[in-house]
């Protein structure tokens, strides 16, 4: 019978994950948890297989990691993967060696504060994030990464100005449904993802509401053959920061192949409502990785409800014409649009967007 352990105020959860056994779900009562010390990498750390953290808040009464000066909140994956294996988030050292966490949960917490992520996950074979917040962590909210077969849902995400609030990269096989992301850098960023699907996700008030794209350098290829569906993307035209993407975008499309964006409602973005366009990385030796192809190629955009968007002149004229609710850089081969609700197209290339061919 699996191991069952209930964490009440006062007490330490990183104790509880420490003496638990692989497969041991972990319940947190109600209250604020202060875990590790000042400068500590991490206030939790899981390596173990199988952990369900379960928190149980009630009405009025969270169940609150909040930091007290450690980089990242919740921290799991392979153990060749903390402490100096956390240098570089991007390229754990995980995914080379081929190590894993097979299966973890977490459900009914607040992460709150942290200077990193709130909760970060490398390598985790099965995996759900659901029903959590996280407030305020500066870098990422919540952030798998080179991880497969997973669910983010219903969570909030929230206050996260340097970069997105609900992260997946490199990954793979992963749902994404029914999540509230808002006032952050970027609400959802799909980087290097494959055989994903996003649906029924709430973005506003971001600077980019969903950016589904493809970096290089990164220890998996290009990103492709995603699903993009029944989100509602409104009002992202949050001021943006110098290195990021600029304001004003519902859902951006950079580099990345084979994306189905389908029955999604886009309004109130001041630059563009979708915007497709070829990743430029002028002087970055990466672009001449082999696993990175910098256009957007054969992503279908059908059925979207896209109105309102591109109304408020850009000060960059090369962003200033392409703002419209459909924009087109001209770039990549194969993409097209058919049957959507928009008053206004751009493109250097054409008057108008090329349509799909939906014959069987």
């Amino acid at each position: 019978m699996a191991q069952t352990i209930v964490v009440h105020p006062g007490q330490s959860i990183q104790a509880a994950i420490n003496n638990a056994t692989a497969g041991a779900t972990i319940k947190v009562l109600p209250g604020v948890y202060h875990e590790g010390a000042p400068g500590d990498l991490n206030a939790v750390t899981i390596t173990k297989h199988g952990i369900h953290l379960v928190g149980l808040p009630s009405r009025g009464r969270p169940v609150v990691l909040a930091s007290t000066g450690q980089l990242y909140g919740i921290w799991v994956s392979p153990t060749d993967t903390i402490g100096a294996g956390q240098n570089d988030v991007e390229h754990p050292p995980c995914a080379s060696s081929g190590a894993t966490v097979e299966g973890f949960t977490i459900s009914g917490f607040t992460l709150k504060n942290f200077d990193m992520h709130g909760l970060h996950l490398a390598c985790v074979r099965g995996f759900s994030i659901t029903n959590n917040i996280a407030d305020g962590n500066q870098v990422y909210g919540l952030f798998p990464i080179v991880s497969e077969n997973g669910v983010v849902s219903n969570n909030e995400v929230k206050n996260t100005p340097f970069d997105a609030a609900l992260y997946v990269g490199q990954s793979r096989k992963v749902l994404i449904s029914g999540n509230k992301v808002h006032d952050s850098l970027i609400g959802i960023d799909l980087e290097n993802i494959r055989d994903c699907t996003i649906i029924q996700n709430r973005s506003f008030n971001n600077t980019v509401g969903i950016v589904i794209d493809s970096a290089p350098g990164l220890t998996r290829p290009s990103g492709k053959d995603n699903l993009v569906s029944g989100n509602l993307v409104t009002q992202n035209n949050r001021p943006g920061i110098a290195e990021g993407p600029p304001s004003g975008i519902g859902i951006l499309v950079t580099a990345t192949d084979d994306t189905l964006l389908f029955d999604n409602q886009i309004r109130g973005n001041q630059l563009s409502g979708i915007f497709v366009t070829s990743r430029v990385c002028p002087g970055d030796p990466n672009c001449g990785d082999p696993l990175f192809l910098p256009t957007s190629n054969n992503n279908r955009i059908i059925s979207n409800k896209v109105l309102g968007n591109g109304t408020v002149p850009n000060d960059n004229p090369l962003l200033d014409a392409l703002r419209a609710d459909l924009s087109w850089d001209g770039t990549g081969s194969g993409n097209c649009w058919s049957f959507n609700q928009f008053t206004t197209s751009a493109s250097p290339l054409t008057t108008t967007l090329p349509g799909c061919n939906l014959s069987p």
